[in-house]
């Protein structure tokens, strides 16, 4: 099979993928949207063949390869996963995911929180993030059913379609108390609430969703109103910030008894925290809210005022919004008792570029759009995972020292927002809008001269001999070979190229380059 178009010269677009992400035309910003759409479908590959397909215990679910107990797996994953599986495109996945957590965690009422890598529950009641998440997710997928996009299905655990089973975790909710009084919603069921919150949790935009879902809809009309109080109450709201725990009055909790980042004794803007960008920003982009845009204002200003996109980080919220200390590092990700595998609290990385990014494509000029964009593509190598292979610079920012499931999340939440993939479904559908084109940053901007001189050639001969593939070109050029998932596998130059295929197997794409012209094609090698 040839190719039959115009090579980009950058090697993440050398060949074209089919990609899977969810196609609903919309006008959202968007800024690298066809770049950023074929990273999604291969992170999201990376996310089966990664977290789901090695494991046995709880088979189709997320688990966590290096958690404090590698190998986990836990209901924010699975309302994660299910967002993912349903912006992928893969209802599949999609359905395997709620039938097993249906199977392992659901208690009746909600998810229980953890399982073991044994396969038994370790953490019981409900995280209420993960239980909106889900709920989310099962609604739009009724939407996408009604619309004849996909197929009607009914979990094999307990007879429920999409429909019925958003429903029962709607009102669940608030049977369990997951949302208290004045419609504060509490981290978990029956835990916090009026005391303390994780703001981190606020879907505001979820809750407008769900406001019209409801068969008693009007309810969650008021976790609307009570979320936006609380944010404004936060200590760190004038920079666009939340502490991971809080009170609602804005008062600070320390870490007693709190859940898992109650770091810095919860003055932070860490790892819950960051996550109320993407969580408003969507509710900016989809309901134009004035109340997220001003919170979006702040922090994008607080981080242009640091340096912008390179500066995306974990920030304290007193002193002035400084980083965090520089020499604290996280020992427990991984099992690392022995503290042999680390990793700093500091983190300028694909996750906190993600979660920063989503202010700038809510409330952000084109500018802080390009910027963002061009600062994740740092962070992403065309490979089934955000990150660096192998990290010199000192910042561990690897896959050795990455968590390989929460950062992954982020950092494909920040994406999808930045490619324009992550859409309300259900207004999509039923007010479909002729799709916007977006920004470009030089992530998509191939030297136009350059490219059109060199036109694709199907003059490259190749035959196979004992394990090599012999390949040739009329002329001299420097040849690459790439598997499916765009990693480079081989490289040469000169006009006839030996490559030794010997233990390879599968479909790659060869690309020659040479002066005047580029020469592309598949081939077979079994």
């Amino acid at each position: 099979m040839f190719l039959s178009r115009i090579v980009p010269l950058c090697i993440a677009t050398a060949f074209t993928m089919s990609f899977a992400v969810l196609d609903l035309p919309n006008a959202q910003p968007k800024v690298d949207a066809a770049y950023w759409n074929k990273a999604l479908d291969l992170t999201w590959q990376g996310f089966i063949h990664r977290n789901i397909q090695p494991y046995s215990t709880g088979e189709g679910l997320i688990h966590r390869p290096k958690s404090e107990t590698p190998g986990d797996a836990v209901s924010e994953g699975v309302g994660y996963g299910m967002l993912v599986a349903l912006y992928s495109d893969d209802q599949t996945t999609f359905n395997k995911m709620w039938d097993a957590a249906n199977t392992v965690m659901w208690s009746g009422c909600y998810y229980n929180w953890q399982m073991d890598p044994t396969g038994k529950i370790s953490g019981m009641g409900a995280a209420s993030d993960a239980e909106e998440d889900v709920a989310l997710a099962l609604i739009f997928a009724d939407k996408l059913v009604s619309a004849g996009k996909w197929q009607p299905y009914t979990s094999t655990k307990f007879g429920y379609d999409y429909k019925t089973h958003a429903q029962k975790i709607l009102d669940c909710m608030w049977e369990t108390k997951q949302v208290v009084e004045g419609g504060i919603l509490a981290p978990g069921a029956g835990w916090g609430g009026r005391s303390f919150v994780n703001p981190g949790y606020f879907s505001p935009a979820w809750y407008k969703i769900f406001a019209k879902f409801d068969s008693n809809g009007d309810r969650w009309n008021s976790v609307v109103n009570k979320s936006y109080e609380i944010i404004s109450n936060s200590p760190g709201y004038s920079i666009g910030m939340v502490p991971d725990w809080m009170t609602p009055e804005g008062g600070w909790v320390g870490s007693a008894g709190l859940g898992y980042n109650a770091y810095f004794e919860s003055r932070a803007f860490f790892k819950d925290a960051i996550r109320i960008l993407w969580r408003v920003a969507i509710d900016a982009i989809w309901f134009d809210e004035e109340r997220a845009k001003t919170f979006l204002k702040n922090a994008l200003a607080f981080i242009n005022s640091k340096g912008g996109a390179k500066a995306a980080n974990f920030y304290q919220i007193e002193n002035a919004g400084e980083l965090l200390p520089a020499e604290d590092k996280w020992y427990e990700f991984n099992d690392s008792k022995d503290k042999t595998t680390w990793r700093y609290r500091s983190e300028h990385s694909h996750l906190t570029i993600g979660m920063w990014a989503t202010a700038a494509m809510a409330v952000g000029e084109k500018a802080d759009r390009i910027a963002f964009s061009e600062e994740m593509g740092k962070f992403y190598e065309g490979r089934d995972y955000f990150g660096l292979a192998n990290d010199v610079s000192g910042a561990l920012e690897d896959t050795l020292h990455n968590e390989m499931y929460f950062d992954q999340f982020l950092a494909w939440f920040g994406t999808s927002m930045m490619s324009g993939a992550f859409v309300n479904v259900i207004d999509a559908i039923d007010n479909p809008k002729a799709a916007t084109v977006g920004d470009s940053s030089s992530l998509t901007k191939p030297d136009v001269g350059l490219v059109e001189r060199r036109i694709v050639s199907t003059k490259m001969k190749v035959s196979h001999l004992d394990g090599m593939v012999m390949m040739s070109v009329p002329e001299n050029a420097n040849w690459t070979v790439f598997d499916l998932s765009g990693h480079v596998v081989a490289q040469y130059s000169g006009r006839n190229f030996a490559w030794d295929a010997r233990g390879q197997s599968g479909i790659y794409m060869v690309k020659a380059v040479s002066r005047n012209r580029v020469y592309s094609r598949k081939i077979a090698v079994r």
